[in-house]
């Protein structure tokens, strides 16, 4: 099964996350809403890249220390390209660089946005916002296909999902022979 199960889940979160678009139009005018559902969004998709990016690093260093984010942006970003990588949203005219400050060797602002809703949810609730929850879903969308390409996985990952994309024209599918995934150094 590999990486499928991780997909399926993604897809779940992503459907969960597409279905705010209903109450709260995914714009920046709009990125500082926040709610108790992009609260839930935010928890679920923080544990999972948590989950995710301990997995992958062990595949591509298995001597590599993999205990927390400062952990997995060491080991990830010295045999990936994931901080430069782009998610869009094209629907909405939207791009995400989610993993952009491991290149200046820093985390992500959403990470630490997700640890202070996790942690003292009552001081920090409206960083449970549009745009948090709009970077840490690119994050693991971003996440799970490095996971898959590092496990050397022949699992299909379909469906595609229903927003996020990485080519700026549509036109081939998502993950077909064209969908390029920088290679591990």
């Amino acid at each position: 099964m590999g990486t499928y199960r991780y997909w399926q889940h993604f897809l779940a979160l992503e459907a969960d996350f597409a279905a705010t678009s209903r109450y709260v139009e995914f714009s920046p005018l709009n990125f500082a809403a926040f709610s108790v559902e992009y609260a839930k969004l935010l928890l679920a998709v923080g544990s999972e890249i948590d989950v995710l990016c301990k997995l992958t690093c062990k595949i591509v260093d298995s001597s590599a220390k993999c205990e927390n984010i400062d952990d997995y942006r060491a080991c990830l970003t010295a045999h990936t390209e994931i901080a430069s990588e782009e998610v869009l949203i094209r629907r909405y005219n939207l791009a995400f660089k989610p993993w952009s400050d491991w290149a200046l060797g820093k985390n992500p602002s959403w990470w630490q946005s997700y640890n202070k809703v996790k942690h003292e949810r009552d001081s920090h609730f409206p960083e449970a916002n549009l745009e948090n929850c709009a970077n840490a879903i690119s994050g693991l969308f971003l996440i799970v296909l490095y996971c898959h390409k590092a496990e050397k996985s022949t699992d299909s990952l379909k469906p595609y999902p229903m927003l996020l994309g990485r080519e700026k024209e549509p036109g081939s599918l998502l993950l077909e022979s064209g969908y390029y995934i920088s290679a591990f150094t």
